[in-house]
């Protein structure tokens, strides 16, 4: 009898725990009438450039990749270069006259291309310069081990004389390309369990980072940061857009000044892109379009599975084996 009790007892808390959960209910939709492409393939991986298709394709901001190669997941997409790994340390670059690969100690989660240089940061969070003529490595940093990371890892970046490592364990790392030496360590997120660098960007002398909990620019000479819960980032023009865990959208200036919000209850968003409008992809199978001064706001129902991979890139949204060109 009291085992039937306590049986009881854990059903009532687990239906209490179930009933209680909210979810984003908007009181008027329209229907979404834009077409949608068949990819004819889900996504299986994604980092914060791209994505992996189960037909061993990628996804990059120039759109479908063709790869027949098994077993490689896309890092990267560098002008006319695609870089690539596998479950065995090696990383692979191929345009459409070679393919070349090479095979390091440690699996490849990131990476970057300038000239013959690779940057590439590995599961341990070791960050390596390689010199792809010379096979040569020319620096090489081990910084603390990350066990838990967001799959949003953020690729380095080549600006000018310098390469910026994004860390599994919330730094960016400044690397000079002459001295081959690091020149400075920026600690974006210390504190957080899962804090490796999911968003990494330079636009107009300005660099723009993110982990799951922090929100960081720098601007002439100036570091700015805001504690936020951070869900998806998108860059447009001159303003930074955030989808946070609490259903909030904001827009933001460079230096990190809000400009415009709008809060959605109980919204959890997957994916944002940017066409003419901003757009947010919900959970519960609506997509929001926002104008860009945030006073035009309409939802749409928009059918998809929350239960598989999306991922929003420029104006493009890709879900399951489908996606959509936004205007």
């Amino acid at each position: 009898m009291k085992n039937i009790f306590y049986t009881l007892i854990v059903f009532v808390l687990l239906m209490t725990g179930c009933s209680s959960k909210k979810y984003f209910e908007p009181n008027d939709t329209d229907s979404f009438t834009q077409n949608r492409i068949e990819l004819n393939s889900p996504i299986i991986a994604l980092n914060s450039n791209g994505a992996t298709l189960e037909n061993h394709n990628f996804i990059a901001s120039k759109g479908i990749i063709e790869n027949t190669q098994k077993n490689l997941k896309f890092l990267n997409l560098i002008e006319d270069t695609v870089l690539s790994a596998d479950d065995n340390a090696t990383i692979y670059l191929e345009t459409t006259q070679s393919k070349t690969q090479f095979h390091f100690e440690k699996n490849i989660v990131s990476a970057s291309k300038s000239k013959n240089l690779i940057a590439f940061g590995a599961i341990d969070n070791s960050i390596t310069l390689y010199n792809t003529d010379t096979k040569e490595i020319l620096f090489k940093e081990y910084l603390k081990a990350s066990a838990i990371n967001n799959v949003k890892i953020a690729n380095p970046i080549f600006l000018n004389t310098v390469v910026l490592y994004p860390t599994l364990d919330g730094k960016i790392v400044i690397v000079d390309l002459t001295k081959k030496s690091i020149v400075k360590t920026i600690n974006i997120d210390p504190k957080s369990d899962v804090n490796n660098i999911i968003f990494l960007k330079e636009v107009n002398n300005t660099l723009i980072a993110a982990t799951s909990k922090k929100l960081f620019t720098f601007i002439n000479g100036k570091v700015n940061l805001k504690d936020i819960d951070v869900q998806s980032v998108i860059v447009n023009k001159n303003n930074v857009y955030v989808a946070t865990l609490d259903g909030q959208i904001s827009k933001y200036d460079f230096s990190l000044q809000q400009l415009a919000s709008q809060k959605f209850k109980f919204a959890k968003i997957n994916a944002l892109a940017f066409g003419t409008y901003l757009y947010a992809l919900e959970s519960q199978e609506f997509l929001i379009r926002i104008s860009e001064d945030f006073k035009d706001v309409k939802i749409f129902n928009f059918s998809f599975d929350e239960e598989e991979k999306v991922i929003g890139i420029d104006d493009k949204i890709y879900f399951e084996d489908e996606y959509i060109i936004l205007k």
